[in-house]
């Protein structure tokens, strides 16, 4: 039997059903390397990542005693960039054009990293591209893609008992932020040296307007896929663990699995006089851009907000001392036009560079990347 209730957009709709999966269950890597050197972790950072989640991934294993961050961009991974590291992290934004900006080299080149021992975690986007179908896709793995929500969502997702083991937790219903992931299904195709599994599936079924589609086949698909490809390890899932510190422990997992090793994230904490600075993540790209999130996220005397779009409909920008502009990605929408306009009404300030610079409203400081978008603000708010 099925209850299914329909909610809005932090709602979840929980039912019984998983899919199985006929491989057997893959075990916890055991932590080989007390004592060692953190962990070598490249993060790509070009066209293609976008959003919070790339900026998260960047700040996350930046922030991390245990890893040492390399952030990549295209040209570095045909280059060989990915030698020597001991994981690649793919975040979520547009898989075809991470695609492209890795270029069939580059995607061969990842390829020949994980089958050679390296390890991949992949969400959102970063899931899609190792997909076997449909097209523009690394054809890591045997499943496909196929449907999504494009909207945001806190859905229930069930890890299945062979997830639960891998990943060392409970099995049964969790809760994760969904934006756009795929809906995943297993094909028939074999893949060389691919052994994956179904760790988890969807739970729910709803839209962000609060009301059932099932004609997009949610409910049952699966949302987390882990296993090995050659002598590597994959985890890749639809959702987003990786923004709030509520879900950090399926990151943890992740690694634990894929690197065999702990990690751990310090508890962000807000100095009493820090200046709220927000980020523009819509649109983000680029390792420069990368290093100058990080680099205000450094400063002590700064509260680093990630603002999307949907921030900016929730008001946050209500909250922030100054905004950080990187690119003109939102120059032609109105809700954001309105909401910068009071933004700046009430005494807050604007600071961009590239393209960001382009679209400041009057009053705007136009600036460069780095620590010069830094020594800005200080200079804003001595």
């Amino acid at each position: 039997m099925k209850e299914k209730v329909v909610y809005s957009m932090l709602s979840v709709v929980v039912a019984a059903v998983f899919i199985g999966c006929a491989t057997a269950p893959l075990t916890p890597a055991k932590d080989e390397h007390p004592g060692q050197p953190p962990l070598k972790v490249g993060v790509y950072a070009d066209r293609g990542p976008s959003g919070i989640g790339a900026l998260e991934w960047f700040r996350l294993i930046q922030e991390s005693p245990e890893m040492e961050l390399r952030l990549l961009d295209g040209k570095a991974v045909r280059e060989g960039g990915l030698d020597g590291l001991d994981l690649f992290v793919m975040p979520g934004g547009a898989s075809k054009t991470e695609y492209d900006t890795l270029g069939t080299n580059g995607v061969e080149r990842m390829k020949a990293f994980v089958r050679n021992g390296g390890g991949y975690i992949g969400t959102c986007a970063g899931c899609c591209l190792l997909m076997d179908e449909p097209t523009r896709r690394a054809r890591m793995v045997p499943w496909r893609s196929s449907g999504s929500e494009p909207h945001t969502m806190f859905l229930s997702y069930k890890l299945t008992p062979k997830g639960a083991a891998a990943l060392g937790l409970k099995e049964g219903p969790h809760v994760f932020r969904y934006h756009g992931g795929p809906f995943l299904w297993p094909t028939t195709n074999k893949i060389e040296g691919a052994s994956i599994e179904l760790w988890g599936t969807f739970n729910a079924e709803g839209t962000n307007e609060g009301r059932l589609n099932a004609a997009k086949k949610m409910h049952g698909s699966g949302c987390i896929l882990g296993g090995t490809y050659g002598k590597g390890r994959i985890f890749v899932t639809s959702a987003h663990p990786e923004y709030f510190e509520s879900t950090l422990y399926l990151v943890k997992a992740a690694f634990k699995y894929v690197a065999g090793r702990e990690v751990t994230f310090p508890v962000r904490a807000r100095s009493p006089r820090a200046v709220s600075v927000g980020f523009l993540a819509k649109g983000i790209s680029g390792v420069t851009t990368a290093k100058t999130a990080l680099a205000l996220a450094a400063e002590k005397d700064f509260d680093l907000v990630l603002i999307d779009l949907d921030g900016i409909r929730q008001r946050r920008l209500d909250h922030l001392d100054v905004l950080v502009l990187t690119n003109a990605s939102l120059a032609k929408n109105a809700e954001f036009k309105k909401a910068l306009d009071g933004f700046m009404s009430r005494g807050g300030k604007v600071v961009g560079y590239g393209g960001g610079a382009k679209i400041l409203p009057p009053g705007g400081i136009a600036c460069g990347p780095l620590q010069e978008t830094v020594q800005t603000i200080h200079r804003l708010f001595p």
